[in-house]
């Protein structure tokens, strides 16, 4: 071996500082709860609607499979150096630091828009549950719950986490049952069962299926924040076991409440000015029990946008450790939290809150095709970085077999993923209602990349400590 410093040395010593107190199951309900939200339990309306029942399953396993590509090439990088703001870091050692610098502030730009998304539309459904209540009155006191638990050291962060995600996959079982008791007529006047389906399984075709496929895959943004606990987690041998543990229940819980919903809500009645999950309940007559799902929703809604709080703080912290950011935001606090970057994720989340008063409907929908475009970006560099990891890591006299986690097939999985998410850019940009995303997404992207250049080549320290071979 050379005595030069191996790619995994260089990305772990720059992301020292962070305290290992948060327990492989807290870490894989970070994961779950940070990727269950309003992707679920709202966008799945639009995605019903537009590619009807059949299609929005079909669109949902094809989602969780591209998922599963992506997540376990980030799982083996992850195993082998958990560090957080892993995808910044892995991208700018083995991609470039232009691209580092890059991905560290897209990642960073989107997980801001979920925190958006996730507290914006847990205000919209208190407004349903209290009538003429105030959307910024519970957007205020929301912001600041989200603030005030992510304050928490992660020992107590991943408790509560782990607590409220498991209130949350609870509800999804028992909304499962008693949906599929309701398919077969118990608690209603007849038992509707597949109906739906033989009414049209796929009523707008391949071109319905292709027009959501940002919205589908939006239910599976987030897989990657469990890996933004990898710094944290007690047993870093464990990394790819709750990366596995995440993928497997977030895909069976998804497909199979999907599956549920599909079956018992007309398509043509879904939409996402409410969930379909409490249209289903409301259908029946049981406003009861649509009163249960909707908090429900606001549960999901509320941990969801938590994760992301916690995992934007961890982006920009690993930025200013990769100088790729102000150092300012690499302070931490006693219990090992970065309150400055915390602050400065939750006040950039706020100014998305206040365009969401503009157009409820509208700009929802934007954001998630804005965060899908992101995500495709994202997700293909992953894959990139993951097909270079192990191809250096052999070179520097790696063995593999000593790898912690290790992708299914190598090069397969890599590729594989690359391919499904260049497909998933054409799907985007075929349809008119996605490609807007394409259009604003392009060019601030661009624009970050070429920003980033320019930064590395005055700043060769930076290319020096990360991309040295």
């Amino acid at each position: 071996m050379s005595e030069k410093k191996t790619s995994i040395e260089r990305v772990m010593e720059k992301s020292q500082g962070l305290q290992r107190t948060m327990p492989t199951k807290a870490a894989v309900m970070t994961g779950v709860g940070g990727t269950i939200g309003t992707g679920l339990f709202l966008s799945s309306g639009d995605v019903i609607a537009t590619a009807g029942p059949g299609g929005a399953i079909v669109m949902y396993i094809i989602g969780g499979f591209i998922a599963w590509l992506m997540t376990t090439c980030l799982g083996e990088m992850s195993a082998a150096m958990p560090v957080s703001g892993s995808l910044q870091a892995y991208s700018t050692e083995f991609v470039s630091p232009a691209m580092g610098f890059t991905i560290g502030w897209v990642n960073w730009i989107g997980g801001a828009m979920t925190i958006t998304a996730q507290v914006v539309a847990s205000a919209i459904i208190m407004r349903d549950i209290i009538p003429n209540s105030k959307v910024w009155v519970w957007i205020v006191l929301f912001s600041l719950l989200l603030f005030g638990v992510n304050m928490l050291d992660a020992k107590i962060f991943g408790t509560i986490s782990f607590w409220c995600s498991s209130i949350k996959i609870i509800m999804i079982v028992a909304f499962i049952i008693v949906g599929a008791a309701m398919m077969g007529g118990i608690g209603t006047d007849q038992a509707v069962g597949f109906s739906n389906f033989s009414q049209g399984a796929f009523p707008t075709g391949i071109a319905g299926m292709a027009a959501v496929v940002l919205t589908s895959f939006y239910a599976y943004a987030g897989t990657e924040v469990v890996a933004s606990t990898a710094g944290e987690i007690k047993d870093e041998n464990k990394m790819g076991t709750a990366i596995n543990t995440t993928l497997v229940v977030l895909i069976c819980a998804t497909v199979v409440s999907i599956a549920i919903v599909a079956a018992m809500l007309p398509w043509q009645q879904a939409n996402v000015l409410g969930s379909p999950f409490v249209y289903v309940f409301r259908n029946a007559g049981m406003n009861n029990s649509a009163l249960i799902v909707n908090i429900v929703v606001l549960t999901s809604a509320l941990t969801s946008g938590n994760y992301f709080t916690y995992a934007c703080a961890r982006y920009l912290w690993s930025m200013s450790k990769f100088k790729q950011a102000p150092k300012y935001f690499a302070k931490t606090n006693k219990s090992g939290v970065p309150i400055r970057a915390l602050t400065i994720s939750m006040l950039f989340a706020m100014v998305g809150i206040v365009a969401q008063f503009v157009a409820e409907d509208s700009v929802y929908l934007f954001i998630v095709y804005f965060i899908g475009c992101a995500n495709i970006f994202m997700y293909t560099v992953i894959c990139v970085s993951e097909f270079n990891f192990r191809k250096r890591y052999v070179a520097e006299g790696g063995k593999v077999e000593d790898l912690k986690y290790k992708v299914a097939s190598y090069p397969l999985v890599p590729i594989l993923g690359i391919i499904a998410f260049m497909l998933m850019l054409v799907a985007t940009i075929s349809d008119p209602s996605q490609r807007v995303g394409v259009y604003v997404c392009v060019p601030c992207y661009l624009a970050i990349y070429i920003a980033a250049h320019f930064y590395v080549k005055k700043h060769g320290d930076v290319t020096a400590a990360n991309i040295d071979m």
